[in-house]
């Protein structure tokens, strides 16, 4: 039919897209940062020291109390599943990115401050630093690796995506006890939660929204002509004028502001 031989020609047409072609280069540039940012949170550093950390906040039983973090870790990425499509991948990462700064910093203000409110500022900002982690910048960047790209580029683009996103890990649990033995704990989440600031910013002005955009369509954002796309509200009125509802589609064609 007509209908599918276009589908078959936009096929042909995206998989001929350059690997060193703008509309490959933008997004890679992109999900390369923020595979960067994800290191930059400091998760896997914190992780690989979590007993220490644990037992110098006064916890008893600092094991018990790290498979518990691994289970709300687990726990709030499913939440994070949930919510992933219902409110866009860039919203929550601007969102959640602060939330980590913001707990972040609580660490590092905990250092200032003398050992009794020490405990408890350190208690809230674990807890909302692993709920925070947990909601975005454990999962949505990998989904994004794999809408951002064309087909025909995923492989090698994916695989360099996660490339970066291994050396900044090996980078940021390596320097780690080096940061902390030079600067103090407290100024080194402070350093971090100043990446995360940086890094809602970017994600604010670099990262174009996702949500409800097939695979071409998302591609096609990096084009130079770079198309944008809409959603529809259609009203649902009964035969008295009354309104019963509405529909929500995304519209296909692109519309230029």
């Amino acid at each position: 039919t007509k209908a599918r031989r276009v589908d078959v020609h936009r096929d042909e047409q995206h998989s001929r897209v350059p690997f060193f072609s703008s509309q490959n280069l933008k997004p890679l540039f992109i999900m390369c940062v923020i595979m960067m940012l994800q290191q930059l949170t400091a998760i896997n550093a914190v992780l690989a020291d979590a007993i220490r950390i644990l037992r110098e906040m006064g916890f008893t039983e600092p094991r018990i109390c790290n498979a518990g973090m691994s289970a709300a870790f687990l726990l709030f990425t499913f939440g994070s599943a949930a919510l992933t499509d219902k409110a866009g991948r860039k919203l929550l990462l601007m969102v959640f990115a602060v939330l980590i700064s913001f707990s972040l910093g609580l660490f590092s203000l905990a250092g200032f401050l003398k050992e009794g409110l020490q405990m408890a500022l350190l208690t809230l900002s674990l807890g909302s630093y692993v709920f925070s982690f947990s909601m975005a910048w454990g999962s949505i960047p990998w989904v994004l690796s794999g809408e951002l790209f064309t087909v025909e580029n995923q492989g090698r683009a994916i695989s360099i995506v996660s490339g970066v996103n291994w050396i900044f890990n090996f980078l940021t649990v390596f320097t780690w006890p080096l940061l902390t033995d030079a600067l103090t704990p407290k100024w080194v989440f402070l350093m971090y939660s100043m990446c995360m600031i940086l890094g809602a910013i970017f994600v604010g002005v670099f990262l174009p929204e996702t949500k409800g955009l097939t695979l071409h369509q998302v591609t096609d954002l990096f084009a130079v002509d770079a198309p944008q796309y809409i959603t529809v509200v259609h009203r649902v009125s009964n035969a008295d004028g009354s309104t019963s509802g509405t529909i929500r589609s995304r519209n296909t064609q692109p519309h230029t502001f």
